[in-house]
């Protein structure tokens, strides 16, 4: 067996209440924005990266809580809302960094061979929609609650 782990980064990008997904070419089903982690890249900068290169956009991460210490020579980076293990048993498995972004856009711009539909789900589309991977339908929820929270 030939096993693979992949680092991905994913960002959910929330507008007025809602939930941006896009439906993935190779996998055909909803995701949030997101991809691998290029070699020269930390997962926050493949976020920001991917997303740009999906919808056009020019995020800001949100910010999560985490401690800080006086660091030498030493980079704190940019704390993911998550972090998941997927593909679990298959060939193929992913290190997820999951980050949060608000944002006020509502055009979706994405570059050439990118996917070209997208669609923003509210709460209770989550909630209704059945096709939605169970994993990105809680996450998606859970991040609308978290922000929700944090005003």
């Amino acid at each position: 067996m030939n096993f693979d782990r992949t680092m991905t980064s994913t960002v959910y990008i929330v507008n007025d209440k809602k939930v941006l997904l896009h439906l993935h070419k190779k996998y055909n089903t909803w995701f949030a924005v997101g991809g691998h982690i290029k070699a020269d890249e930390l997962p926050h900068q493949a976020a920001i990266r991917e997303v740009f290169e999906e919808t056009g956009a020019v995020i800001t991460l949100e910010k999560t809580e985490h401690t800080t210490a006086d660091l030498v020579n030493v980079e704190q980076l940019p704390l993911p809302f998550m972090l998941c293990r997927e593909g679990i048993g298959s060939d193929e498995e992913f290190m997820d960094f999951v980050f949060v972004s608000r944002t006020q856009i509502d055009k979706i711009n994405p570059q050439k061979d990118e996917s070209r539909q997208f669609k923003w789900f509210t709460k209770a589309e989550l909630l209704e929609d059945k096709s939605l991977k169970p994993h990105i339908k809680n996450t998606a929820l859970c991040v609308l609650e978290y922000l929700e929270n944090r005003g």
